[in-house]
């Protein structure tokens, strides 16, 4: 009789284990960027954001020069070995507009630094999605996923958070 008791003790232990230490939640439900429209330069594939009043406009590289008509520019992961060309530094290093470096596993620095490459350059361990650099201030923002679960919630979500900022930026202090 004792034994069946301590198996149904045990039973129930791992019962308990298993369905009362489930898994973090994956997302988070946050309120979407409600702030002025915002008009963002884009050098490869637009994001999909919850926000209507978001215009992304397609530019490359040799747009660099005319950033005035955005809020801000953003560089997608595929492009970020082309965006750490030497020349493309003093663009960052002199822009009335933040940069966002989306997916850069190297932080913003190789961009920034005219000496840096990118290749060799170390990754750093931030768990950010992705970088915004503002020459202005000489500041970056770090913007990291909700528990690091790369899904649409949580990246839209981190979008949201960037217009925020940028937005911020963009009133004079």
């Amino acid at each position: 009789m004792k034994s069946k008791v301590n198996l149904a003790m045990i039973m129930i232990s791992v019962l308990f284990t298993a369905f009362g230490c489930s898994k973090q939640n994956e997302s988070i439900e946050t309120e979407p960027y409600n702030g002025k429209p915002l008009h963002i330069g884009i050098i490869g594939e637009e994001p999909n954001v919850r926000e209507e009043h978001i215009q992304f406009t397609g530019i490359d590289f040799t747009d660099l020069q005319k950033v005035e008509n955005y809020d801000a520019i953003f560089i997608t992961k595929e492009n970020l070995k082309e965006a750490d060309k030497a020349q493309y530094a003093k663009v960052y290093n002199n822009s009335p507009r933040p940069f966002l470096f989306i997916e850069s596993q190297k932080g913003y620095v190789p961009f920034i630094n005219e000496e840096a490459d990118f290749e060799n350059y170390p990754d750093v361990d931030s768990g950010a999605y992705a970088y915004l650099y503002d020459s202005k201030s000489k500041r970056y923002w770090g913007y990291g996923l909700y528990n690091d679960v790369v899904n649409e919630q949580n990246i839209q979500d981190v979008y949201s958070r960037i217009f925020k900022t940028i937005e911020d930026l963009s009133v004079p202090n």
